[in-house]
């Protein structure tokens, strides 16, 4: 009765998930369309489109294959929380999330949200779903500071061709550094009763640095698909270097890094595939960092539609398939990703329990409803599916 209804909810929030994608395309294409309306009406910004259809072919090539590196950096970066789990229900989920992160309102939300849904149908507990989601998005965050730090250093020396204010690389290297060093430092600040003395603020500070503490465990632990954390941020960066070549600017390689991030503040406004305030938040970061206008503005047009639909494509055809896997409802499925995100398999987890004497739900061992469904026999080609997908 149980697994009964979880599954029917859990096909509710499959609609949800499915009508909140179709809902973010509808909208990207119409703000699309509207914005392309109003950029031939005005004949300051129809200069701008004519520029970026005149934009080198091989260069946007060049952007794209970029672009669909960065989201198998992505891929990447999931099967590396995720290691244990199969490797083909992974990359459907980790795709799908790249598409929900580019289509729906509230940016990368939207990508934590279907992948929460697939791992509950999967029997995985809320917290360990908490963790991994938490995991991700701090390792990808982490990743991001440095790259700011570096970019901002970059500038403030004069490297790549920069050539504004040593300040305007010092401030966003320093913000960067600042919060990277808090942030790998809050499993200490938190252990031993240095936790905040403010009641209500404390278990939140502990389940946090559990979450920084798993993190540091998958960042510091040897494996090759560190890389697409890295390259899920640089390829991306590299797709809009590209287009600024394919308009024919020669674009400092720094100021694109340091302008390219803080460009992106400007997706957190929830409006569906950023249309139109990414836009205008890349165009204002990357002019302040000295690059042209004109040449800017065309290349911020065809990067964004190549940002924007390769992973909605993708991630799209990942997501029906997915939903095709969770409502088939296979056991054994279920079961090895449960396995793959049980906290007693985990490595991660065992090392910052073990640094954390404060006991965490985060990092407990979770029951399966689906698991407890396995016979024994099957158990065993789990166990052995897990270790063959490690």
């Amino acid at each position: 009765m149980q697994l009964r209804q979880r599954h029917r909810q859990g096909g509710q929030g499959a609609e949800r998930d499915a009508h909140r994608l179709r809902s973010g395309l509808i909208w990207t294409c119409a703000l699309g369309l509207m914005l392309l309306s109003v950029s031939f009406a005005v004949p300051d910004l129809r200069s701008v489109v004519e520029r970026a259809t005149d934009a080198k072919l091989g260069w946007l090539a060049v952007a794209v294959a970029l672009e669909i590196g960065s989201c198998l950096g992505y891929v990447a970066t999931v099967r590396l929380v995720l290691r244990r789990g199969p490797a083909r229900e992974i990359r459907w989920l980790a795709w799908a999330e790249t598409a929900f992160g580019a289509v729906v309102p509230v940016g990368g939300a939207g990508g934590l949200v279907v992948g929460a849904w697939a791992m509950r149908e999967w029997g995985v507990a809320w917290s360990r779903i908490a963790n991994r989601s938490a995991v991700i998005f701090l390792l990808t965050s982490a990743v991001n500071a440095a790259v700011l730090a570096v970019g901002g250093l970059g500038v403030s020396l004069g490297l790549g061709g920069a050539t504004t204010p040593r300040w305007y690389g010092l401030l966003p290297a320093g913000v960067a550094l600042v919060g990277l060093v808090l942030f790998m430092a809050l499993p200490w600040l938190t252990r031993g009763g240095r936790a905040s003395r403010v009641r209500w603020l404390r278990p939140i500070l502990t389940r946090t640095a559990a979450w920084v503490a798993d993190t540091e465990a998958v960042a510091f632990t040897p494996n090759w698909r560190l890389l697409g954390a890295v390259g899920y941020l640089v390829l991306d960066i590299g797709a809009l270097w590209a287009c600024l070549w394919a308009v024919g600017a020669r674009p400092p390689l720094m100021a694109i890094v340091v302008g390219y991030q803080i460009g992106y503040l400007a997706n957190l406004v929830p409006v569906p595939g950023g249309i139109g305030v990414l836009d205008g938040g890349l165009l204002g970061a990357l002019v302040l960092y000295g690059l042209p206008p004109a040449e800017t503005a065309a290349a911020i047009i065809l990067y964004h539609a190549i940002s924007l639909w390769v992973p909605a494509l993708g991630g799209t055809a990942s997501f029906v398939r997915l939903r095709a896997s969770v409502a088939a409802g296979s056991p054994l499925r279920g079961a090895a990703v449960y396995q793959a995100t049980g906290a007693e398999h985990d490595p991660a987890s065992t090392r910052s329990s073990a640094a954390a004497p404060v006991s965490s739900p985060v990092a407990a061992p979770v029951s399966s409803p689906v698991a407890a469904h396995v016979s024994s026999p099957v158990a065993a080609q789990v166990s052995l599916r897990c270790r063959l997908t490690a």
